[in-house]
């Protein structure tokens, strides 16, 4: 093996209350006053843009939610949560152990469903950023089932060579054991079919 593609979000670094609380509070820095129903929406249809479009687009998805929830927010709403949702971190010593043992094996990726810059923004203040050669967003890649995600690695690298590791087995496995690649699911779940794990430390006796 080559190159371990990891998923971001649920993989990498758990994704927690924090980013609808960013939602809340860019908006509140915008002085908009919104009840917690919308809020929720609009975090809602930000995450389930993917389910519909190819790639992130700003003005796109902005205008995906404004359609749903029947709002007027600007782009500067995105610009604004592109940075704030940057912010949610937290001290996980486990994953710059893990990380960057295994740099020092394989070419490092991240690949997500997100903006790049504020996946790019959590990984450096995670301390993990300097181990990964490159970080894919859906702006300049695409939303993960779309093969087209993982067509950019197999310039470089034979698809056997190539270990997706996630926790949607439909995106981080699935797809990329159809392409001809290796997965690792992380699931509290045992299968008989797929390999899994359930925390990043696995990784060490795994890889």
């Amino acid at each position: 093996m080559k190159a371990l593609i990891f998923d971001v979000d649920n993989t990498l670094i758990e994704l927690r209350s924090e980013y609808v609380l960013s939602v809340k509070k860019v908006l509140e820095d915008m002085n908009y006053n919104f009840s917690d129903d919308v809020i929720n929406d609009i975090y809602k249809y930000a995450d389930e843009h993917e389910n519909h479009f190819e790639k992130i687009n700003k003005q796109e998805i902005l205008d995906y939610i404004n359609k749903n929830c029947k709002i007027n927010l600007p782009i500067e709403f995105i610009d604004r949560l592109e940075l704030k949702q940057g912010e949610n971190v937290y001290d996980d010593p486990d994953l710059i152990k893990v990380i960057s043992y295994l740099s020092k094996k394989y070419d490092l990726y991240a690949v997500s469903n997100w903006f790049t810059k504020t996946q790019s923004i959590r990984l450096e203040k995670m301390g993990v950023l300097k181990y990964f050669k490159k970080v894919y967003g859906a702006d300049i890649n695409y939303y993960k089932p779309d093969k087209r995600a993982f067509d950019v690695f197999f310039k470089d690298y034979k698809r056997e060579d190539c270990i997706s590791i996630g926790d949607s087995l439909e995106n981080d496995v699935k797809l990329p054991i159809s392409l001809g690649m290796k997965a690792l699911w992380k699931t509290k779940n045992k299968s008989d079919e797929y390999q899994t794990f359930e925390k990043l430390t696995d990784l060490l006796q795994i890889l």
